[in-house]
């Protein structure tokens, strides 16, 4: 059940990733945005996680997760020298939270309704 659970709120957040790609306007080739998904699933007692972002490496060999970290954060310096990052992914961080929380309520839900038959 836990692992359902978590899948479910792993697919909201590979969602809410690829919409704030697309919102933000992070797509040259598509190499990112498609590259998008889980890690393998972990267990621990009480529960288990996986991690979502850019998976692998685009065309050019240059890994998706290190673009997404550069474009968020940026390279440093002062926002006049246009080198710091935009927070396509960090400042959305509520509203990310928010439907990976509702996702895993509802399939929560639905495997309680599940059992109960």
């Amino acid at each position: 059940m836990i692992r359902k659970i978590v899948e479910a709120g792993a697919g909201a957040a590979e969602k809410a990733w690829r919409e704030n790609i697309r919102e933000n306007q992070h797509v040259r080739t598509g190499d990112m945005l498609a590259s998008v998904g889980t890690n393998e699933y972990r267990e621990y007692l009480g529960g288990g996680s996986v991690d979502v972002y850019p998976q692998g490496e685009d065309r050019n060999g240059v890994r998706n997760a290190d673009k997404a970290y550069v474009i968020n954060y940026g390279r440093g310096g002062t926002r006049k020298r246009g080198k710091m990052g935009d927070k396509f992914i960090t400042g959305n961080e509520d509203k990310t939270e928010t439907a990976i929380v509702d996702a895993m309520q509802a399939e929560s839900d639905r495997l309680i309704e599940e059992l109960n038959r």
